[in-house]
């Protein structure tokens, strides 16, 4: 998967091309992005740069629970890497059957195929052996591009150009030792929520570890207590380890908070680490964040020894789902 990092930003060089967009509603009211796992990613980093895009993610069958008058407005995005995701196949099949705005985005598969027999608008995102949480460039390239948004599509080009791939690589590396034998715990603001996922996603699929995430301020009203150490949970909390995603941009009390539980974490025995986000605005921190997320999951893949890229668990799901 390394072969992925430094070629990641070669994906931002692509110009999508779009079919029949002619069938695109002319001044939809929001776009709702139909993804799971590394398909909906694109859109959740572009929400990093610009929190008031009218972008909501449906992760689930059939279609969001909003008013039909609501749905007919929008523009439903159905995104699928593979093309064949069980959940976003009904989801654009429920929406087609109500009559939706429906497009299309993937490298091909069944989904594809669907969009072909409805001549519904289609990007085909190029297919070169990359993981789907890898293709989040083209995947924002293509959003920007259904939005009809010239200035947002450059703004992505013009980040993905600004990327030095191997920054990060040594980071990753000394905080992976660190996280060897712990649960990884992501915290960051509700700002950059799409990178804490991101980060968590990584450690399951790439170092094939359980993660979790949280975001400021809610984690200090409930998360906070499970790390209330007495005698019989001290073993547990011992497991963790506390990972805190930094931004210049963060409101100035959550910057606090941070601050507050990250010494209340390590006064308890759990390591804590920060990591900085950096970059000269939201697409560049989501990008660099992105990446900076990737090389640790990397390096702990090769602590532990594992196939940082294959997924074989939800290989072995999917077949299952399939024979029922």
């Amino acid at each position: 998967m390394e072969e992925q990092v430094l070629n990641f930003t070669e994906q931002f060089k692509w110009k999508p091309e779009l079919l029949r967009g002619e069938r695109l509603p002319e001044n939809p009211s929001h776009f709702i992005v139909c993804g799971m796992g590394g398909s909906h990613l694109g859109a959740r980093l572009l929400l990093r740069h610009n929190p008031a895009l009218n972008i909501s993610i449906h992760s689930d069958y059939g279609l969001p629970r909003e008013s039909i008058e609501r749905l007919r407005s929008a523009l439903i995005v159905a995104s699928s890497y593979s093309g064949e995701t069980e959940e976003i196949l009904d989801s654009t099949r429920s929406a087609v059957g109500a009559g939706l705005n429906v497009a299309v985005v993937t490298t091909g598969g069944a989904l594809a195929n669907y969009a072909e027999e409805h001549s519904l608008p289609l990007i085909l995102i190029p297919k070169k052996g990359v993981e789907p949480r890898m293709a989040v460039g083209a995947s924002m390239l293509a959003l920007a591009q259904l939005m009809r948004d010239t200035e947002l599509e450059n703004k992505i080009r013009q980040a993905g150009e600004n990327i030095d791939v191997q920054k990060y690589q040594t980071d990753g590396e000394a905080l992976a030792k660190r996280l060897t034998g712990s649960i990884p715990l992501v915290y960051a603001s509700t700002l950059n929520a799409s990178l804490a996922y991101f980060w968590k996603i990584e450690f399951n699929e790439t170092s094939k570890t359980p993660a979790f995430y949280n975001l400021f301020p809610e984690v200090c009203h409930n998360e906070l207590s499970g790390f209330d150490v007495h005698e019989h949970t001290k073993e547990l909390s011992s497991r963790m380890s506390a990972i805190f995603l930094k931004d210049s941009d963060d409101h100035p009390r959550i910057v606090k908070r941070m601050h507050i539980m990250q010494e209340l974490l390590a006064e308890r025995g759990l390591t804590t680490v920060n990591v900085e986000l950096f970059g000269n605005n939201g697409l560049e921190k989501a990008l660099n964040g992105t990446l900076s997320g990737v090389w640790t999951a990397l390096a702990l893949a090769r602590e532990y020894g594992v196939p940082d890229a294959v997924t074989p668990l939800i290989s072995e799901f999917k077949n299952k789902m399939l024979e029922s």
